[in-house]
């Protein structure tokens, strides 16, 4: 029989569905388009073996007159600077105190923890903490207590740390009265915690994931009864423990001798009062809620009972308790718990665990971080320096000259600064023109943040913030929305988004030094990091559309638009970040879908040829090749933090990457006819050092365009494979071309089968 050419159209559309898209491409993984051809993405390894603390969420590459190459680097806990593979922790200090006499005090024997008394410290949970001039104690030597620590916070007076000592009686206090806390500017969020109150959190509704059994109880349960046995209670959580310090009636945490048994959210009972947690890391309960349930909010010394509370739900009605004897619930029971009402229940009705529920009006255990950012971070270079800032905080200042070793300071601290902002939501230096830019910043004279202020120093003049007519500093008020969201230099002016607009900031020179104007309404950006410069191109997305500035704005038409922006969780939209990769003529949107707190995909442009394409990929923060001779990006493995090195190889960090592409519903005619498809002609380019390396043309069939897919056969295909045979008998086909192994790449040519007529039945 005589072969088919399919020729497949660039680029992956998921605007239609997939029998609509006949000779397109549907779905792909890993891959690019190269003048029309689809081929495996390259690969990545790390940069070194070295971890860094907290998710990467910045990178800025620079090059000193030495020729040495830096990389800023911030982080959620930390900022760094990267030189040679080696991380410098330049994360600034917010204060230094030497506390009172004996502040520490051991926990229990045996253990390195240690409480320590500070006074109004000022710190968060996961605060760093570095500790100097302490004596040794209860067995921990001062090398252990003198070094840099993550506090977990006790209350507003005292948190406790681990050091990798071992104390020999415990409850012991000393340290000497020479101790001095160091303390690293408050850490921020990893992720956004929603809204509490009313109508927030579960009501009327449960966590995904739960456990559930049936009651087994012959006859059921009585509104009255106080025990029942359940067909299974082992995935039901009971847990008892002690405290480990003393409790107040404000304290945000709860130190308890161990955590074991404890769920990582969840409520529990000390006395008569029932405290609701939200995080369950180091034998300490982090994120309460006081006072739940009615009760009052109490102190109780160290050494006190506590009592996990779980919860059920059979029915509408929830049920407390805090013990179990086998199968059967028998202790603590309160029945109509959370504004419920104790019914009858028949045997073997659902019980369902409903630790998470929160009900109606209830806020939830997060309610002191309610509406909360995540961290974000801008920088730019100043020369060999680095001016830095955390979104919506202090603008800091790296002085090259003091070495990798020295903290960064805040540019207001700076010798001969003058009138230089405190806080700020971007810096940037500007283009040939050389000023510091400040965007959503206080104005002169003020303290207070002004999210539509811009402000920009002497030209020249990093410290020189007081406009005169013997210099260019001065500062412009943004007219239109409520605040800037993201800025970004380009090659002849600065480009500003605030809510509801996007304005152009351009060099003038004196009397103005920046004249403003604005170049589109009605248009923003999803969040502060979504847009990228490639050449003379600005690219960005929003809510909605992707964009491309080059002196005029316009709509970049995108076959994968309704896919991207169904699925994007905007309560994390701040996360989204464009990068370029300008080997390829590709711009990323890394994002992270609906289900899912963190990155987990990525949509890809190819501006030169117009074509779209996808995958998954955990990725944070993008620099692309310059100073480096590869595009770098922060990524997580197995929990850990690292930074890679991209293109580069074909694996990922040395293990397979699985990388596809997949065509749409492809038929013979109008799909009158069944057809057999018997033959497969293949045209790849395989590029491997294994002699054997392969790839994959997996068959799948379906006879309507509802039916789901079948996988007919797989053929793995060598570069020396002349034909395969496959088997596969439909109305409609599919073609999937992957690779899965490691040391292989592709590059797919055309596409021949052997496709005849086979019937109408």
């Amino acid at each position: 029989m005589p072969l088919s050419k399919i020729n497949f159209r660039p680029g992956v559309n998921k605007e239609t569905t997939s029998y609509g898209d006949e000779n397109g491409w549907f779905d792909s993984d890993l891959i690019r388009f190269r003048k029309g051809r689809p081929e495996k993405m390259g690969g990545w390894e790390r940069l070194s073996s070295n971890t860094i603390e907290g998710t990467g969420r910045s990178l800025h590459v620079w090059a000193a007159l030495d020729g040495s190459k830096y990389m800023g680097l911030g982080t959620e806990t930390k900022f760094y600077i990267e030189e040679g593979g080696g991380y410098n922790d330049v994360t600034p200090i917010r204060a230094t105190t030497t506390l009172g006499a004996n502040p520490l005090t051991t926990g229990t024997a045996g253990t390195g923890a240690i409480t320590v008394t500070a006074p109004a410290h000022g710190a968060v949970d996961g605060d760093f903490v570095t500790l100097s001039g302490a004596t040794t104690t209860d067995g921990i030597t001062a090398a252990q207590i003198n070094t840099e620590h993550e506090l977990t916070l006790i209350d507003s007076n005292s948190y406790s740390i681990t050091t990798t000592g071992t104390s020999s009686s415990g409850a012991t206090a000393g340290g000497g009265s020479s101790v001095v806390a160091t303390y690293q500017i408050n850490t921020g969020l990893n992720t956004v915690v929603t809204g509490t109150g009313f109508g927030a959190g579960l009501w009327s509704g449960l966590s995904t994931g739960y456990s559930q059994t049936t009651l087994n109880d012959s006859g059921g349960i009585s509104d009255s009864d106080t025990s029942f046995i359940l067909t299974s209670a082992a995935l039901f959580e009971t847990a008892a423990t002690t405290t480990g310090a003393n409790l107040t009636a404000v304290s945000s945490s709860i130190a308890v001798a161990s955590s074991t048994g404890f769920p990582s959210k969840g409520t529990i009972l000390i006395g008569s009062e029932k405290i609701r947690y939200g995080t369950n890391i180091g034998n300490v309960f982090g994120e309460l809620t006081r006072g739940q349930d009615g009760t009052t909010a109490a102190s109780s010394s160290s050494g006190a009972a506590v009592t996990f509370v779980g919860l059920v739900l059979i029915d509408n009605e929830l049920i407390q308790y805090t013990g179990k004897s086998s199968n059967t619930i028998d202790a603590g029971v309160v029945r109509g718990a959370r504004g419920t009402t104790a019914a009858s229940h028949a045997d073997g009705a659902v019980v369902k665990e409903a630790n998470d529920f929160v009900g109606f009006g209830e806020s939830s255990a997060t309610a002191a971080n309610s509406g909360s950012d995540i961290r974000l971070w801008s920088q730019d270079n100043w020369g060999e320096d680095l001016v830095f800032n955390v979104y919506d905080g202090t603008p800091y200042y790296w002085d090259r000259t003091l070495g990798l070793g020295a903290r960064a300071t805040t540019l207001a601290s700076q010798t001969g600064a003058s009138d230089a902002p405190t806080i700020t939501r971007h810096i940037m230096v500007s283009g040939t023109d050389r000023h510091v830019v400040c965007f959503g910043c206080n104005a002169l004279g003020e303290t207070d943040q002004d999210l539509l202020m811009v402000r920009w120093s002497d030209q020249e003049g990093l410290f020189d913030w007081t406009p005169q007519t013997t210099n260019t500093a001065g500062s412009q008020r943004i007219s239109s929305g409520s605040e800037i969201i993201a800025a970004q230099k380009t090659r002849q002016e600065m480009l500003i988004w605030t809510d509801s607009a996007l304005h152009s900031m351009r060099f003038t020179g004196p009397p103005f030094t920046f004249g403003f104007s604005m170049l589109a309404n009605n248009i923003s950006i999803i969040g502060p990091n979504a847009i990228t410069t490639v050449g003379d191109k600005v690219f960005w997305m929003d809510r909605e559309n992707f964009y491309v500035y080059t002196g005029r704005v316009q709509v970049i038409p995108c076959t994968l638009l309704r896919y991207v922006f169904d699925d994007i969780n905007l309560v994390q939209k701040d996360k989204c970040f464009a990068a370029s990769n300008r080997m390829f003529d590709e711009v990323f949107w890394f994002y992270p879908t609906e289900d899912s707190n963190e990155i987990d995909r990525y949509v890809k442009f190819n501006f030169t040829e117009n074509t779209w394409d996808l995958g998954s990929l955990v990725r944070t923060a993008w620099v692309d090749y310059g100073i480096h001779n590869n595009p770098r990006a922060s990524g997580t493995a197995s929990g850990t933090n690292y930074t890679y090195i991209h293109e580069l190889g074909d694996d990922d960090d040395g293990a397979a990457m699985t990388a596809y592409v997949e065509s749409a519903d492809f038929d013979l005619g109008d799909g009158e006819q069944f057809m057999f498809v018997s033959r497969l002609i293949p045209d790849i380019d395989i590029t491997s050092t294994a002699a054997d390396a392969s790839v994959n043309y997996i068959l799948k069939t379906r006879n309507f365009p509802g039916d789901s897919l079948t996988t007919n056969s797989t053929n793995s295909v060598t570069s020396t494979t002349q034909q395969s045979f496959l088997r596969g008998r439909s109305r409609q086909a599919v073609l999937r071309i992957e690779s899965d192994t490691t040391d292989v790449t592709w590059t797919l040519g055309d596409l021949r089968l052997e496709i005849r007529p086979d019937g109408r039945r």
